[in-house]
């Protein structure tokens, strides 16, 4: 399972979602897309992950608003 730090350095380097992106998702995380985004906005909303990168964090967590 990845960990916080695992999440947010993967966003960080793949800010857009693409087909591709899903790919790498699954190669390089070993989990599925959808588990991937649940995991992240869980990420995204702990203190860790803001102690980590605010600005990514604020990044997450005002798309997931704008999509729901």
């Amino acid at each position: 399972m990845p960990t916080v730090s695992d999440l947010l350095d993967f966003e960080r380097r793949h800010e857009k979602h693409t087909s591709r992106k899903e790919v790498l998702i699954l190669d390089e995380l070993g989990v599925k897309p959808a588990r991937y985004y649940q995991l992240l906005l869980r990420a995204a909303r702990s203190i860790e992950a803001w102690e980590m990168d605010p600005m990514l964090c604020d990044r997450v967590l005002r798309r997931s608003a704008r999509a729901a």
